[in-house]
């Protein structure tokens, strides 16, 4: 538990997505039945290669009573995410001559701002979303949606062209840090949705792409490192 994802995690994610796209050619879970007889925190737990330490910070901050009753989408990080974040952060903590931070030691307040960055009210499947094109961001501009943390997120499909025609390919949803540059759309961080409509019984889940920076910005260790000196 708590690791770094495994070749086998990897493999099962690129797996899933690179099975058939259904008819309505959007990247998705994989499955014939896309349905989960479980929470969306029930799905976290029984995916341990990409999911375990997730969980485990899901509950620190507080927040597994979300994910287990209240009706929400979640956008998912990987292990790989939140291990990469903690890297950073020891990497600024060796610099400063300080004990390496493990999962333990990273005050709850900080998983759950982090994670409510990445948590949507109510049920969302892909097709719900608007297109958002960031070459041509004027005529397919997404939509801004303020998520359970408050903080913006510019989310939409974009349309991948296929045989050199336009727009006809596969529709991959898109997550965009709006708010860093509200006037180039361009210059925000993005990530891609690997596999996208897993439905649990209480919700929807979007897996992220596996190497994904947590929290967008880069800003885990500045306010992991904050939070730590407080303690």
């Amino acid at each position: 538990m708590h690791k770094l994802l495994s070749w086998a995690g990897i493999l099962l994610l690129v797996a899933l997505c690179m099975s058939a796209c259904k008819k309505d050619y959007y990247i998705d879970g994989g499955l014939a039945n896309p349905h989960y007889n479980g929470t969306i925190y029930d799905y976290l737990v029984k995916n341990p290669y990409l999911f375990d330490t997730v969980a485990y910070i899901v509950e620190k901050a507080g927040l597994k009573d979300m994910l287990e009753h209240d009706s929400v989408t979640f956008f998912a990080f990987t292990d790989q995410s939140v291990g990469d974040a903690l890297e950073d952060l020891n990497e600024i903590r060796y610099r400063s001559v300080e004990d390496s931070a493990h999962l333990a030691d990273i005050p709850g307040e900080v998983w759950r701002e982090f994670l409510l960055r990445y948590i949507m009210k109510g049920k969302h499947t892909a097709n719900q979303f608007a297109r958002v094109d960031p070459n041509n961001i004027y005529a397919y501009p997404g939509i801004n949606y303020v998520m359970a943390g408050d903080y913006i997120l510019n989310i939409g499909l974009v349309y991948q062209n296929y045989n050199n025609v336009e727009a006809v390919g596969a529709r991959i949803l898109l997550l965009t840090d709006i708010t860093f540059d509200p006037v180039t759309f361009r210059n925000n961080n993005n990530v891609n949705v690997a596999s996208s409509d897993i439905q649990p019984t209480n919700g929807v889940i979007h897996a992220l792409n596996i190497r994904h920076v947590l929290g967008f910005r880069g800003d885990f260790p500045r306010i992991a490192e904050q939070a730590l000196q407080h303690q």
